[in-house]
């Protein structure tokens, strides 16, 4: 890995010099983990597998530290950078919804204190409409990964990354991420012009009187 100036993007999508420090601290304090040396020597070897460029996220460089242990031999030390990667992001996301707790009791209404379906149709904020509101992330990346893993079987993986970057640029808005029974479809009714409802159990030919 060639050291330069790198910019890395963050969890929160911001920009920051990239640490070479950083990246060495945590695999030392795996290894300290698991209580086994790691001398310099070692730690070149790690470091020299990562392809560090430019706008790299933090994700992306603590995956390959993780592949980079396992091609090294150290599954004990992956194995513990796993569960540290882990535990900070449920620690972090903890913490989100302790901040999102505060929000809601301060927002003006049910719609603006929502952080994922600002459209909500309810007025008041109350218990009911906060305990509503907790689960949505966990909704909305499971409905997300049920629809991609559908659309990569069906057309491919480029067009179910296509979905996620609409979806993340607001191209496109799909409120029904945020719940596991969805209440609301978009049915063409086209076939049905061209061939009737024969083709789901109906006995009607296609129509002959548009106009």
């Amino acid at each position: 890995m060639e050291i330069k100036n790198f910019t890395i993007t963050k969890r929160d999508g911001t920009k920051d010099r990239f640490s070479l420090d950083k990246i060495m601290n945590a695999i030392v304090k795996a290894f300290d983990s698991v209580k086994q040396p790691a001398d310099l020597g070692i730690l070149s070897r790690i470091l020299s597998k990562l392809n560090i460029h430019e706008g790299i996220t933090v994700e992306d460089i603590q995956n390959q530290v993780e592949v980079s242990l396992m091609r090294e031999g150290f599954y004990d030390v992956a194995k513990s950078f796993m569960l540290y990667r882990q535990q900070h992001t449920e620690d972090r996301e903890t913490l989100a919804r302790l901040q999102f707790l505060s929000d809601y009791c301060e927002a003006a209404n049910a719609a603006t204190g929502s952080k994922y379906d600002a459209n909500a149709n309810v007025e008041h904020k109350n218990i009911a409409t906060l305990i509503g509101e907790l689960p949505k992330s966990s909704f909305i990346r499971l409905n997300r990964r049920l629809l991609t893993d559908r659309i990569k079987k069906m057309y491919g993986k480029e067009l179910a990354n296509k979905y996620v970057d609409m979806l993340t640029h607001h191209f496109i808005y799909k409120n029904d991420e945020t719940s596991l029974a969805n209440y609301c479809a978009s049915i063409t009714m086209y076939p049905w012009l061209i061939g009737g409802t024969t083709s789901i159990g109906g006995n009607s030919t296609a129509p002959t009187n548009l106009k």
